[in-house]
């Protein structure tokens, strides 16, 4: 008579459980698949990013050129002024 009762009295129980267990399974689950995909984003961020630094650092590099060019011109025409015409 115990044992037959038992079972009946455990089953609830274990349904529970097992409901529970599953929840907790869906949200961790989720919350691990939310972290990987925003390790990913953050990843393609940051490479996205570093692409960008790459151009303004070459785009830099040619004004600096530019501007290197535009200096020694300008020393050229203040150590050679033309003579004023009269």
């Amino acid at each position: 008579m115990v044992n037959e009762t038992i079972p009946t009295l455990i089953e609830p129980v274990a349904n529970m459980v097992g409901g529970v267990i599953n929840l907790l399974k869906t949200a961790i689950g989720g919350i691990f698949g939310l972290y990987v995909l925003l390790v990913i984003l953050r990843w393609k961020e940051a490479r996205d990013m570093k692409k960008i630094l790459l151009e303004v650092k070459e785009q830099i590099a040619k004004l600096n050129k530019t501007v290197t060019k535009i200096e020694k011109l300008n020393e050229k025409k203040n150590k050679h002024p033309r003579s004023p015409k009269q």
